[in-house]
């Protein structure tokens, strides 16, 4: 049995014997996370950047560029102008809901299946056998790139950086960095990178075909305002969409914010959007209402190229309309009794239990993948059934195909925390659980 599925099962039985929380040794070293300037001139001297291309051919679209705004919900994002002239290009997705809050939730969910009880912006360190979006795409040779603004080096791992001339980075935004998986792999780190990147990509035409993209604090609206974020947001992806390198016939775009983040006690309602060629005529400008969040991106890309699936909240999540009609994927309504709630009865405005929780009754514990779930014929990719197969019955499984997606509120079983606890202030050097305290090293 490896050290990881020792170690885990370690944090079963703590914390099966007691609700005080599990722990574990202090995150291995790095050697990218220093701010200083000298530390990062040096670092972005030797660092390497890399622009893979391929050609996989989608159900829908070659390409998809994924932009992540920030704090605003439905009706103040539609409100604005220049979102609005994006929406009408393509489809509005009315019925959009976050996963939790704050912020960093939203992009470990994105990223990797589930967010693991996160309920701050620390400097979260996740093993490297939490697999990611990056791991199915490397499995059928798609290329991809995760690009940041105001990162100041390839590969940079700090827990924030002041750029002087492209604004402030933040590693809570960042969606891969925080997986081993990706940090302690010098190719794919090579290919976390700087926007200007994404425009030396374009110019060289070595863009790949899953992109992400996340605007410094500036233009995300986080430090603003949502006029803000919708003008750079407009002003950003109007003229790519004119730009045959970037839109070849099969380019689809989505813009979403990652939550509300206006109104603790409110749902977290929020916009997205679908723009770009992959968009059929028909349904340009028009309104989707069927239910998504933050995974069904990971479902409609899995759908899109036919991967395989994370074997978590991905695999039921609804697939986004256009890429559901060419795939065969059911688009499901909210089931009351599956969910043993009403549909406004859920908020997701708050992390359950898990991993990365501040509440010290919160299981401090991995989930395991559901490794039966099948979704259209996807299922979960091998290499990770055979990371996690020793762990079946031993770690929890809370994983089900339905669009039910849990909420504080309405938890899975043994992963509930106070209603209305507080994200706490971040932990700024890295952690391995909540809190990080120091049981055996994983």
């Amino acid at each position: 049995m490896s050290l990881f599925m020792r170690s885990l099962i370690l944090f079963a039985a703590a914390a099966t014997a007691t609700p005080a929380p599990a722990s574990s040794a202090s995150a291995p070293s790095y050697s990218h996370t220093a701010t200083a300037l000298s530390d990062i001139a040096a670092a972005a001297a030797t660092a390497k950047t890399s622009s893979p291309t391929s050609h996989v051919a989608g159900k829908v679209f070659d390409r998809i560029a994924q932009i992540y705004l920030e704090t605003t919900d439905f009706d103040h994002a539609i409100a604005d102008p220049n979102c609005q002239a994006l929406y009408e290009r393509g489809i509005l997705l009315t019925q959009l809901f976050g996963v939790a809050e704050p912020s960093q939730p939203a992009y470990v969910a994105a990223a990797s299946g589930d967010y693991f009880g996160t309920n701050s912006d620390s400097f979260e360190v996740f093993h490297s056998n939490i697999s990611t979006i990056v791991d199915l795409l490397d499995d059928r040779g798609i290329s991809w790139a995760d690009y940041n603004e105001g990162l100041p080096y390839s590969g940079f791992d700090g827990f924030e950086y002041d750029n002087p001339v492209e604004g402030h980075y933040v590693r809570k935004h960042n969606l891969l960095m925080r997986f081993h998986s990706i940090a302690l792999n010098a190719s794919r780190t090579a290919q976390v990178k700087n926007l200007t990147v994404f425009h030396e990509d374009l110019a060289r035409q070595t863009l790949p075909q899953w992109i992400f993209i996340t605007p410094n604090l500036y233009h995300n609206g986080h430090d603003t305002n949502i006029s803000v974020s919708c003008d750079w947001t407009r002003r950003f992806v109007e003229p790519l969409l004119l730009d045959t390198a970037f839109d070849d016939g099969r380019t689809l775009v989505y813009i979403t914010w990652q939550a509300n983040g206006q109104d603790g006690t409110a749902r977290n309602h929020v916009a997205g959007m679908l723009l770009g060629s992959a968009v059929p005529a028909a349904l340009v400008g028009t309104n989707d209402t069927a239910y998504y969040n933050h995974y069904s991106e990971l479902s409609s890309v899995e759908a899109n190229w036919g991967l395989h699936t994370l074997g978590r909240w991905d695999v039921g999540a609804n697939v986004w309309q256009p890429v559901a009609r060419a795939t065969g994927d059911e688009t499901r309504a909210w089931n009351a009794t599956v969910a043993r709630g009403s549909f406004a009865s859920y908020y997701w405005n708050q992390s359950y239990g898990g991993l990365f929780s501040s509440a010290a009754s919160a299981w401090h514990v991995y989930v395991a993948p559901n490794l039966q779930m099948r979704r259209n014929g996807r299922s979960a990719l091998p290499a990770i059934a055979d990371l996690w197969r020793a762990a079946t019955g031993t770690l929890p499984d809370y994983y089900h195909d339905v669009i039910e997606l849990p909420d504080a509120l309405h938890p899975p079983r043994r992963f509930q925390v106070p209603v209305g606890l507080e994200p706490p202030m971040p932990i700024t050097t890295p952690i391995t659980i909540w809190p990080d305290t120091g049981i055996p090293s994983v």
